[in-house]
């Protein structure tokens, strides 16, 4: 025979489904290729064509629509601190700060959506060793728009899913 909590935690399952709840942090389906109605405007720099590289796979894997509802536009900056500070003076550790401002334009040219996103990460310096410094802080900023990318999926997939409901 099946317990109260047991058949209280089934419904509660199943109203939870039913009102269209979806995960909004679950990694997203590979083989899934839901494409929201946007074009993704042109990054300047080099850090610009990996953020916008990033986006196309995670907001419209199955290509740029032929007539957009919506133009994302991404102003990035970048900042890099040093964190861990030796007692000669020197950095030891260094920390790199993305922001991203995100505005989201209609096919009218209206501002609809306007946000910014912030990635965080840091890396080691080897004093003995150039190369691997240079190596590790290139792969630390690839690493962190990775996530600056997530981030702004997160920001416009939920906004695209809650006003554009046609």
């Amino acid at each position: 025979m099946l317990s109260c909590k047991s058949i209280s935690a089934v419904l509660l399952c199943l109203l939870v489904t039913a009102c269209g709840f979806h995960p909004l942090y679950t990694p997203s389906d590979p083989n899934c290729s839901v494409s929201y109605p946007l074009k993704i405007a042109t990054i300047s720099d080099r850090k610009g064509q990996i953020l916008r590289n990033h986006l196309i796979d995670l907001l419209i894997p199955a290509g740029a629509p032929l007539k957009p509802k919506y133009t994302l536009e991404i102003k990035l900056t970048e900042e890099i601190l040093d964190t861990g500070i030796l007692r000669d003076e020197t950095a030891n550790r260094k920390q790199v700060t993305l922001t991203a401002a995100i505005l989201l334009r209609d096919s009218c040219c209206n501002i609809v959506y306007c946000h910014s996103a912030v990635a965080i990460n840091s890396f080691a310096i080897l004093s003995q060793n150039y190369y691997a410094d240079s190596v590790t802080e290139e792969y630390t900023k690839k690493e962190t728009l990775r996530v600056l990318a997530e981030k702004i999926k997160l920001l416009v997939s939920a906004y695209l899913d809650s006003h554009d409901k046609n």
